[in-house]
């Protein structure tokens, strides 16, 4: 079976993305569960109901990111395998595929584990989700080089690494700036962070450059529209370990 229309995928993430996080935001500041002055996005789904809301999408997110990241290794593969491209795709490729899915595990994680419940293993889900994922691009866009122009242009490669470096340093920002700010907070309630409360503005600083890492993230995955366009997938093909042993010994006895 062949499946196609395959660049729908990257343009349903690219709306279901900042649709979750801009639906949680808004739901979260009419319950005034945060302030609605620079919150983190995953500060803004804390609290049920927009916190079970914000789980759900994400988690259906983080699988169909999963598929995205495999259907974009097995387009590499196929350029590789039939034009002449350098064999460092390959080997980019191979890591490519390993990160995505460590990222799209971070941005489940994320989801699932509340700052307020469990921190570390929010932080260290955010951490795969922004930094795993940002090597994950650079990745791609390196390879976007090398392929270019058979699968896409070169202006889409400069794109792609633009966006790579502004998640690198905004990625940054967001981790020394948080913490930083959260040394310097004397509040009670992170979720309302006041500027008396201390470290205001780092604060704003990390809030801010989240959700310009986010927004890069999903300008990233449509960049993959138009390739996908180009493209169709077929199911990966199952052997049968019965099967094949039952034709060998038919084969033996016809033999003999």
């Amino acid at each position: 079976m062949i499946v196609s229309r395959i660049h729908y995928l990257p343009l349903t993430l690219f709306i279901l993305f900042p649709t979750t996080f801009l639906g949680t935001y808004i739901a979260a500041v009419l319950l005034g569960h945060v302030e609605p002055e620079f919150p983190y996005i995953s500060d803004a789904a804390t609290y049920p109901p927009e916190s079970c809301v914000f789980g759900q999408l994400i988690n259906i997110g983080a699988i169909l990111l999963c598929i995205m990241v495999y259907i974009r290794y097995c387009e590499v593969c196929q350029y590789y395998e039939s034009y002449s491209i350098s064999p460092k795709v390959i080997r980019l490729n191979k890591a490519g595929v390993w990160l995505g899915v460590f990222s799209c595990l971070g941005l489940s994680i994320v989801a699932n584990f509340q700052e307020t419940s469990v921190k570390y293993v929010h932080y260290f889900g955010a951490t795969l989700c922004f930094g795993v994922g940002t090597i994950y691009f650079w990745i791609q866009a390196l390879c976007s080089y090398h392929m270019h122009p058979i699968a896409n242009s070169i202006l889409m490669a400069h794109i792609r690494i633009s966006l790579a470096m502004i998640c690198t340093v905004f990625f940054f920002v967001v981790a020394v700036a948080g913490l930083m700010s959260h040394l310097k907070y004397k509040g009670h309630n992170p979720r309302k962070w006041y500027p008396p409360d201390g470290g205001w503005e780092l604060h704003v600083a990390s809030t801010i450059s989240e959700w310009i890492v986010a927004i890069c993230f999903c300008i990233y995955i449509l960049t993959f529209y138009s390739e996908f366009s180009e493209i169709s997938f077929s199911h990966p093909q199952i052997l049968l370990k019965n099967s094949e042993n039952a034709l060998l010994q038919e084969s033996e006895e016809v033999l003999s």
